[in-house]
C-alpha cells in the first residue's frame, strides 16, 4: 500500500507540475503576443501651434510649408495639416485658439520615435520655432 501511495503521489505532483510549467507558459506566451500586438497598433502624434503672429501672412505660409515638408519623411503613415474650424455655434468645449495642427499617424511607436530624431524634423523645428509662441503635443498609442 506505502508503494501505491507513493507511485500515486509522484504521478499527481508529476501532473500538477507539468499543468503548472503548461498553464505558465501559455500565460507568458499570451502577454508576449499582447505586448507585441499593442507595440505594432498605430501611433497617433497630434501637435498645435500658436503663431506668434497669427495675422502675419509670411509667418503663417512660411509654418504651412515646412508642416508640408515634414510629410517626407517615410515614417508617417498618414498626415493631416488643419486650421481651426470655426463654426456658426459656440461649442464650450472646442479649442480654436491655435494657428495650425497637424496630425501624424505612425505604424507605431517605434516609427514615431524614429521621425523625432530625423534630420528633417529637427531642421523643421530649427527654421521655425521662432515662429511660434506656444506648442502642445498630444500623443496617443492604440488600445
Amino acid at each position: 500500500m506505502q508503494n501505491s501511495s507513493r507511485r500515486e503521489f509522484l504521478e499527481k505532483s508529476t501532473a500538477a507540475l507539468v499543468a503548472g510549467t503548461v498553464m505558465t507558459t501559455f500565460a507568458s506566451s499570451e502577454t508576449e503576443a499582447h505586448n507585441k500586438e499593442k507595440a505594432s497598433l498605430p501611433f497617433v502624434h497630434h501637435v498645435f501651434f500658436w503663431l506668434k503672429n497669427p495675422k502675419n501672412k509670411q509667418d503663417h505660409d512660411k509654418l504651412l510649408a515646412g508642416l508640408k515638408d515634414l510629410g517626407k519623411i517615410k515614417e508617417i503613415k498618414m498626415a493631416h495639416i488643419g486650421l481651426p474650424s470655426i463654426n456658426d455655434f459656440d461649442k464650450s468645449v472646442t479649442d480654436a485658439s491655435y494657428s495650425f495642427s497637424v496630425l501624424l499617424i505612425f505604424n507605431n511607436k517605434a516609427d514615431e520615435e524614429k521621425y523625432l530624431v530625423n534630420p528633417l524634423h529637427k531642421k523643421f523645428i530649427d527654421d521655425h520655432k521662432d515662429l511660434w509662441s506656444k506648442v502642445v503635443v498630444y500623443d496617443s498609442s492604440a488600445i
